[in-house]
């Protein structure tokens, strides 16, 4: 009996330790649940101290107390960063919208606000059809959301308010990892860009005042030089006087001169009229070929004079959306620039390429062609590759900015290629009609 009663004790003696541990462990366990609840909390400064638990648990407190400090120091730069994007944002002119995948508006600042004179309070949660009532741009953010397309054009917003509206896509994967879908949130970024416009306007509507007004000296110089330029031709008489000899070639040169003039002030006329029209034109269904054939027609006496053959390669016959007039001038503007930078003897060649929805027209010449470091610049206005050659033909640098900009008008795209020694390509875009299609292969990979 003595012996029973000792074991038990024993064993009660034993257990003791083992009970006292399990519940210091389970006061651990139980301080350290409430500690990472307090810092889920967002309670970041809360610590584990030795004080509470004598343990041997010392390890485990200063692991969560580094780990604690981590997440503080974490937090608190976020916030500073938040807090500074916060103000860069509330002080852009720029306006800034965040559109969630839901296509709900999230974050909006004030430029926005008051680019569209609507309160703060009227844009948080709100979908964007109830925010924005114009149906191109509902369907541009859609697509953006939907499909992750970038997107950017201008909006007139009210009068004397032009805007240029860009959409940013987004990908939101890692906040929808449980989606099947590739949602998009979108960034709205809208810039005010009506003083732009207005000065544009004012540009326009000066040189093409100042043109007009040139129209009439220059049209009299020509016209006085050309007067005396036949008095002298026809004065038999005096031909071997030096005296007359230098006016006449003074008389040529003004002549020569007040017709580069006079191509100027037109050149700039008609890119002032395309200006004032805002790329409106009044397409029809044209067949190329034809606008082809006139450009040559116009242009056969003067690439006879310089020797170059103008040639019109094997294409099927299509018809294209334009206006039949600007799509000459597109013709005349590139086959006279091909000629004039062609040497005696060498080829002018038209063709196209009948795309799916476009056709991609080529005016290739084998002439100096163009330095590489010029082929972005070639259709800026006044910009010369080969300044003396330019003048000595005649040119205006004009151009190809009045190509570039009919082409755009169209919906178009223009563009070149080059080598400098061997040639140039110069190509342009167009929308094409089934009308009259015969005998062409689509081309599915080719974009201009």
């Amino acid at each position: 009996m003595m012996f029973l009663v000792g074991a038990l004790v024993g064993i009660a003696l034993m257990c003791i330790p083992v009970i006292v541990r399990a519940r210091r462990e389970r006061a651990v366990r139980l301080h350290l649940v409430e500690s990472m609840n307090a810092i889920g909390e967002g309670r970041h400064d809360v610590r584990m101290y030795p004080y509470r638990n004598r343990g041997g648990q010392g390890a485990v407190f200063q692991a969560f107390n580094r780990m604690g400090e981590h997440i503080e120091q974490t937090f608190a730069g976020l916030s500073q960063e938040r807090d500074i994007l916060r103000h860069i944002l509330q002080n852009m002119t720029t306006g800034v919208i965040y559109l969630r995948s839901d296509g709900q508006v999230q974050m909006v600042n004030d430029a926005a606000a008051r680019l569209f004179r609507r309160p703060v309070e009227q844009w948080q949660d709100r979908d964007h059809w109830t925010v924005f009532r114009n149906y191109n741009l509902g369907a541009a953010i859609d697509h953006a959301l939907l499909f992750g397309n970038d997107w950017a054009e201008e909006h007139v917003i009210r009068e004397g308010l032009t805007v240029l509206i860009r959409l940013v896509p987004i990908s939101s994967s890692a906040r929808t990892q449980n989606r099947n879908d590739h949602a998009h949130d979108v960034l709205m970024l809208v810039t005010d860009v009506s003083e732009w416009r207005r000065l544009e306007h004012m540009r326009s509507e000066f040189v093409a005042n100042v043109s007009h007004e040139l129209k009439t000296p220059i049209a009299a110089i020509r016209g006085f030089a050309e007067t005396l330029l036949d008095e002298d031709e026809g004065d038999t008489e005096g031909k071997e006087d030096p005296g007359a000899q230098m006016r006449t070639k003074f008389l040529r040169t003004i002549y020569d001169e007040s017709l580069r003039m006079g191509n100027l002030v037109q050149d700039l006329l008609e890119l002032s009229k395309l200006e004032a029209t805002d790329g409106r034109v009044d397409p029809v269904s044209v067949d190329l070929q034809t606008v082809v054939d006139r450009s040559f027609e116009r242009l056969r006496h003067t690439a006879a004079n310089r020797g170059v053959d103008l040639r019109l390669a094997a294409a099927p016959r299509v018809n294209v959306w334009a206006d039949p007039d600007m799509l000459l001038q597109v013709f005349l503007n590139l086959l006279s620039n091909a000629i004039h930078y062609s040497s005696e003897g060498s080829t002018v060649t038209v063709s196209w390429d009948v795309l799916i929805d476009r056709v991609k027209v080529h005016v290739r010449d084998n002439g100096i062609g163009i330095p590489k470091e010029s082929l972005g610049r070639v259709f800026e206005r006044f910009y010369r590759v080969h300044k003396d050659r330019s003048r000595a033909s005649g040119g205006t640098g004009l151009g190809l900015a009045i190509v570039k900009h009919i082409v755009a008008a169209h919906g178009g795209e223009v563009g070149v290629e080059s080598v400098e020694g061997e040639g140039s390509d110069f190509w342009f875009t167009l929308s094409r009609l089934d009308t009259n299609l015969t005998g062409a292969s689509f081309r599915m990979n080719e974009r201009g």
